[in-house]
């Protein structure tokens, strides 16, 4: 029999297994188990701790759950170990641990409490489901639950982390800015992307029309992409209101995400959305280098677009496409340059020549049926509005098209010629993909937070998984296997694998020799069991 005479735990108490997210208090001679939670204090501006309620008794026998918890409920939701499986994969696990391990050193450093819980939510999400209501399931049937043990994922739970995440949005700006600024000289693409909301409660989402003609609520959040020793990466991120211009947003995300040269060569390279006569002076004043395309009919170009291809100076390809380029200016440390680009001007005449034709056919329909309509003495078409149904000829339509299948790109890196320009400004292609990962792949287009702290929390868990696909991307890349393999094919194949748990030892059966080949390319042997626990 333990007797207590101070506060001492007995040693009933010390060898309790006690799940995560709750506390023992010794209250009145007894032992309790407490809910334990930690909420944002802005006035303190870090988490406290807050006490829930309480479970039950903890005695020699164990614990007796308290009178208004029933054992159902407490065993749901506050004892994950009964869930624990003897067999669970191991093979994606395995796979991203191996190449996470800055991620893990940088969680710690910025969210020391509450790193394994961030930390297990990103690779569930990336290896199984996006949805939070279904991390409890996937935990338990992943050696994740071994690895990061008694966590618990009931709604409850689930809503203290977003929320609690989601105010530290200093925590999260400090580690995405310590990627940021640690590489030397790089370019770095700037972007907009808009994300849904199905939420009625959310005050950054404001109904829009984006450029997939979607007239919903949504959220801008801005990108800074970069690119650096070819690799590249998403390296920040900041959510605006809906209705929030790129432009608009340009200079605060600069100011917030620290970007400046710190003596390395920083390129930033934008769409056409962002070239503005500030965004250049913000540029410039903060030291940045900078490659934009203007928008066409601007003041450079007007007039000087030659009529035939003896009119450019240089001639390159680009991925086997013919591309030609014209300095029109230089001055003041910075360049002008024209490029045409004869499958743009294909793809461009082609669009035109086709808008014409529907244009020229509708025309001509309601020329015969006025003409039909008259001879019956019911004409409804004015002569003046009959004189002007006249279809469009070659020259109307070419009259103001003088740009067609041209880009004009503004830029103060002198040092480059056109050619390089060219090839860096077509790099945005690497932002271009990591949104179609983002939305598509890994299906984070649409969320259902509702309130902008658990919509940061969202987005920052979406960030680390994004980050973790486009390296497996750009390593199925590297074996030369981004034709055959997606990262979808890579993640579907590796959960296959599985590790089974006998007298405390864990082994990986067979894997099929195609799956053991895949893993040799990407130097992971997925035959053995590599995770520490």
């Amino acid at each position: 029999m333990n007797t207590v005479t101070s506060n001492a735990k007995p040693d009933f108490v010390v060898n309790f297994q006690k799940p995560a997210n709750t506390e023992i208090k010794h209250i009145g001679g007894h032992w309790y188990l407490y809910e334990r939670t930690s909420k944002y204090d802005p006035k303190i501006k870090r988490s406290r701790k807050v006490s829930g309620r309480c479970l039950g008794k903890i005695t020699e026998s164990g614990l007796v759950p308290s009178r208004n918890r029933s054992a159902e409920i407490l065993t749901a939701s506050s004892l994950p170990s009964y869930h624990l499986n003897d067999v669970v994969e191991v093979g994606a696990v395995n796979y991203f641990y191996q190449r996470t391990g800055d991620m893990r050193d940088k969680l710690k450093k910025y969210f020391p409490d509450s790193w394994q819980m961030i930390y297990a939510v990103v690779l569930l999400r990336t290896i199984y489901d996006a949805r939070f209501r279904r991390l409890e399931v996937h935990y338990e049937n992943s050696i994740l639950s071994y690895l990061y043990p008694d966590m618990v994922f009931t709604p409850p739970v689930v809503k203290n982390f977003l929320t609690e995440l989601g105010h530290q949005r200093n925590a999260i700006s400090s580690y995405m800015k310590e990627s940021l600024n640690q590489m030397g000289d790089r370019f770095v693409l700037f972007d907009g992307h808009r994300l849904l909301s199905a939420s009625r409660t959310m005050e950054n989402a404001e109904v829009g029309y984006d450029s997939k003609c979607r007239y919903k609520p949504q959220i801008n959040v801005i990108y800074v992409y970069t690119l650096g020793d070819n690799t590249g990466f998403p390296a920040y991120y900041k959510q605006y209101i809906g209705s929030t211009p790129d432009i608009s947003a340009y200079t605060d995300i600069l100011k917030e995400s620290g970007l400046n040269g710190n003596g390395n060569v920083v390129t930033v390279v934008t769409d056409k959305g962002f070239a503005s006569s500030d965004s250049f002076d913000i540029l410039e004043g903060s030291g940045l280098k900078y490659i934009e395309p203007l928008k066409r009919g601007n003041q450079y170009v007007s007039g000087k677009v030659p009529s035939s291809p003896s009119g450019y100076d240089a001639l390159f390809s680009y991925h086997g496409r013919a591309v030609q380029s014209k300095k029109i200016s230089s001055e003041k440390g910075v360049d002008i340059y024209l490029f045409f680009n004869t499958q743009l001007f294909e793809d461009e005449i082609s669009d035109l020549a086709s808008r014409t034709e529907k244009h020229n056919n509708t025309v001509e329909a309601s020329r015969t049926r006025e003409t039909k309509r008259r001879s019956n003495n019911k004409g409804r078409l004015t002569d003046e509005q009959l004189a002007k149904l006249v279809p469009l000829t070659v020259k109307d339509i070419l009259a103001d098209k003088q740009e067609m299948g041209t880009i004009t790109i503004k830029t103060n890196r002198t040092d480059l010629n056109g050619e390089q320009i060219y090839a860096i400004w077509k790099q945005r292609q690497n932002i271009e993909q990591y949104f179609k990962t983002y939305d598509d792949t890994l299906d984070y287009e649409s969320s259902y937070m509702r309130d902008n702290a658990s919509e940061e929390a969202w987005l920052f868990l979406n960030h680390l998984s994004c980050t973790i696909g486009i390296s497996a991307i750009e390593e199925i890349s590297s074996i030369g296997q981004s034709k055959d393999i997606s990262l979808k094919d890579l993640i579907q194949t590796l959960r296959k694998i599985s590790a089974c748990r006998i007298d405390e030892k864990w082994t990986i059966p067979p894997v099929k020799r195609s799956v053991q080949t895949l893993g040799n390319k990407l130097g992971v042997d997925l035959t053995q069991f590599t995770i520490p626990l």
